[in-house]
């Protein structure tokens, strides 16, 4: 009794499903058909492209896309008759594949590329799958979204990543695009005596004591107090201004401390105090050749 009732709940289930997919079920692009026409014993698989279309032998494309299983052996058979190719089609349908939903992420993101997603996901779930945004490179404020229809959407990630602005956190769909453009323009350099010089990104509000903790600025031969800041005008010329870190780290001078514009330059001198370990490796060298010198001329035939 018990394995009959097991098989006959495994079979309403099956029944079910078969409703739900061959009944309600409507045909969407990427879903892969098998499809059997008689007489004359037509087999033929297909996939739903993404303009709805399938491709049939004998009579060519045809709309599928929004149809139900039972729609589509109706106009398969249809088309059969009005080609006068067959005068009583019978026609199977069956879903072998269901399509699977995608979305693309691509731009400033870890993991560029497609990805399936389920039905409900929004943004931070495409963001996420790409494995996140690469912060010192993407320009969050300049997103956008993009449907399979052509249709745009702008977003602004910042406010959703940094202010929890859940009205940019759309519902993705089937097909949709996210794209994170690159941030050429809000960059600062650091160079000289640093020990990670480069390019970092700059923010509102970033200053110079910030700018060097990033570069790790405390050096042996940097001097401290010939910093500068060279900084592009309107007009095209540059201005370089001087920051004393001395005055700041010892006397709190907080005018030393001055905010950095994108494109600033900041650039730690070099001591003028002698590099001892330079002059000792040079006189090592010195006494090194003219010792092998020696020793050259001990071996000289």
């Amino acid at each position: 009794m018990r394995w009959l009732l097991l098989g006959f709940t495994l079979a309403v289930a099956g029944a079910l499903f078969a409703q739900r997919v061959e009944g309600a079920y409507r045909l969407q692009p990427e879903d892969v058909l098998g499809i059997r026409i008689d007489p004359g014993g037509i087999a033929h698989e297909t996939v739903v492209t993404r303009d709805g279309l399938i491709s049939l032998p004998l009579i060519g494309s045809m709309r599928a896309a929004g149809l139900t299983i039972a729609e589509l052996e109706q106009a398969i058979a249809n088309r059969f008759i009005q080609a006068d190719i067959l005068r009583r089609p019978i026609v199977s349908v069956s879903i072998r594949y269901l399509h699977r939903p995608k979305v693309s992420v691509l731009g400033m993101v870890n993991r560029p590329g497609s990805f399936e997603f389920k039905d409900g996901d929004r943004v931070l779930d495409a963001l996420s799958l790409a494995g996140g945004h690469i912060p010192e490179r993407a320009k969050l404020e300049d997103a956008w979204l993009q449907r399979i229809d052509g249709t745009v959407i702008k977003l602004n990630l910042r406010r959703l990543l940094e202010g929890g602005d859940l009205s940019q956190n759309y519902t993705i769909q089937d097909g949709d695009t996210l794209y994170i453009p690159e941030d050429t323009l809000n960059r600062y350099f650091v160079g000289g005596n640093v020990k990670r010089p480069g390019l970092y990104v700059w923010r509102p509000g970033l200053t110079v004591l910030d700018a060097l903790g990033q570069a790790a600025w405390e050096t042996e031969r940097g001097a401290l107090s010939r910093t500068f800041v060279v900084r592009q005008k309107p007009d095209g010329t540059t201005e370089r201004i001087q920051v004393d870190m001395v005055k700041l780290l010892h006397r709190a001078d907080m005018s030393q401390n001055i905010e950095l514009q994108p494109g600033d330059v900041v650039f730690v001198s070099e001591t003028r105090t002698p590099d001892f370990d330079k002059i000792y490796r040079a006189l090592s060298l010195v006494w090194l050749a003219r010792n092998l010198g020696i020793l050259r001329s001990l071996w000289r035939p």
